[in-house]
């Protein structure tokens, strides 16, 4: 990575933690910025506007503190997921009836469902920077989509079914709202567990002044570490190439 881009995202970082960000969160999605920088070959700032704009679209920090309550009528459910999961999940629960508002600043799904006349909704996600997410939200407005939130290099689109099916898009009894709010693949959680204890036992191996002369137990720990990172990049490809719902 150019000195330029570490620059950028090292200040990001900064800028998201000051706003409250969990930092697991903050490194999850600079990995993901970051990732999707590399294939876009473009000038970080043009693709994501300057370091302290973007911290503020991404914490949403004025749209989040200015949001109304909930409508009188009206069940809300908060849920987050994985980029793997997502976009099946989006499926299943705007078949439920369960309309997308807005992505919150953790990157969380804010939902509402009409207790009176539930309605199916359709989901899609695509993969955009700011300038091609202007021609993107203008292209599938004419095909009904409006969009719902921004989260890194991801903008969720929503359509009512109705626009589609009409009367069918109705829902005359519809599932309790879900008791899970969070939803990570098991093997997700596996390997960033493994790659903490390997940065720990790396770490341990440092302070007592045996990591750098135990080559088999640092070629190890090195091995887990790699591993790590080469199964966080697949899951980032697959969720790229899986990005339209």
């Amino acid at each position: 990575m150019s000195r330029e881009r570490t620059a950028y995202f090292e200040e990001l970082s900064a800028l998201l933690r000051e706003r409250d960000m969990p930092p697991a969160r903050v490194d999850a999605l600079v990995r993901e910025l970051a990732a999707y920088a590399v294939e876009a070959r473009s000038p970080l700032v043009e693709e994501f506007g300057p370091a302290g704009e973007l911290a503020d679209r991404l914490t949403d920090r004025q749209s989040a503190d200015a949001a109304d309550g909930p409508e009188a009528g009206a069940e809300t459910w908060v849920w987050t997921a994985d980029a793997l999961q997502e976009v099946r999940l989006l499926e299943r629960f705007g078949g439920q009836g369960w309309e997308v508002e807005r992505l919150d600043r953790l990157g969380r799904f804010v939902c509402r469902r009409d207790r009176q006349h539930p309605l199916r909704w359709a989901y899609r996600r695509e993969a955009a920077g700011p300038r091609e997410r202007e021609r993107l939200t203008g292209r599938l407005a004419t095909e009904g989509w409006e969009p719902c939130g921004v989260w890194g290099p991801f903008a969720y689109f929503k359509r009512p079914e109705a626009a589609v099916t009409g009367p069918a898009a109705r829902l005359s009894r519809p599932p309790a709202p879900p008791r899970r709010r969070v939803y990570f693949a098991p093997r997700l959680c596996v390997t960033l567990v493994a790659s903490v204890l390997v940065a720990v036992v790396m770490v341990r191996l440092g302070a007592s002044g045996t990591g750098s002369t135990d080559g088999e137990t640092l070629a190890g720990a090195l091995v887990g570490l790699a591993a790590g990172g080469l199964l966080g990049a697949r899951v980032w490809k697959s969720a790229s190439r899986k990005h339209s719902g």
